[in-house]
């Protein structure tokens, strides 16, 4: 993981990005209003009680929002090279190459629900804010398996408490989220590798908070996939070999400067 300096992306959105923003919200709005008008008729026709009639309606509203929100996902599908871009096309969680996703942006703060927090309705408000989306790939963003690790974000936002969540935009707790943040400049120090290629936690105290972040990141993003770790591993072995031949041209006299040893770098 790299610090992604996300205001940069800001410089780069889309002519006409306020605009799009607001015609999707006016979308997601008028879905809602549909939805509460067609419960309340529905009311009216069956005679419901005033308490039933107003746990349906919202019931209705979350559940047209939710749906409105999902079909406008072409909103931040706008961004993906520009994403991409502030990470030379590398997955902004595990640092791969990502090539293969159809839409690789993930929502930090989950839009749709929080997996640690059943009563959440997630962070709706953030469907369409650019500061929230991070390239993702499909092994850190979805959930997947194989022989020996198991991760990936879906909706899942842990955070330490208190203080709380934010469950709606009036919300003001200052969230601690558990899970490492590439915008922010200092969660990457927080995360370490060993010779074998794994991620581990850049401290030995499992009781500090830094130590928490970093472990729970580690199984939600899912960075210890075995090809990940693989990779990883191949490339400290390749550096590895790469100074060692270097400093033997230099024990034989060559400069640093010299052919030769440029072309051991790129060997």
């Amino acid at each position: 993981m790299r610090y992604i300096d996300i205001d940069d992306l800001e410089l780069d959105l889309p002519d006409g990005w306020d605009d799009t923003v607001r015609q999707a919200w006016e979308y997601v709005n008028s879905k809602i209003d549909a939805a509460e008008a067609a419960t309340n008729a529905k009311a009216d026709e069956n005679e419901w009680d005033a308490q039933l009639r107003v746990e349906q309606v919202e019931i209705e509203k979350a559940k047209a929002r939710k749906k409105a929100i999902s079909a406008k996902n072409d909103v931040w599908g706008q961004l993906s090279t520009v994403l991409a871009n502030l990470s030379h096309g590398k997955c902004w969680y595990c640092e791969s190459n990502e090539l293969r996703s159809d839409n690789p942006i993930d929502h930090y703060r989950p839009k749709g629900k929080v997996a640690e927090c059943p009563d959440h309705p997630g962070y709706w408000w953030l469907a369409f804010e650019w500061s929230n989306y991070r390239y993702a790939c499909t092994y850190c963003n979805s959930r997947r398996v194989d022989v020996t690790t198991a991760g990936g974000k879906q909706d899942h936002f842990p955070v330490f408490t208190p203080p709380d969540w934010n469950k709606c935009k009036e919300d003001n707790n200052a969230e601690k989220p558990k899970l490492l943040d590439p915008t922010d400049a200092d969660d990457y120090k927080l995360l370490t590798f060993n010779q074998n290629g794994e991620a581990c936690p850049n401290t030995d105290d499992d009781e500090s908070e830094a130590y928490q972040k970093a472990k729970e990141s580690i199984d939600k993003y899912h960075l210890n996939h075995e090809p990940t770790r693989k990779a990883r591993k191949a490339i400290r072995q390749k550096i590895r070999q790469i100074v060692a031949d270097t400093n033997e041209l230099l024990v034989q006299g060559l400069a640093i400067t010299s052919n030769q040893i440029k072309k051991s770098y790129l060997s």
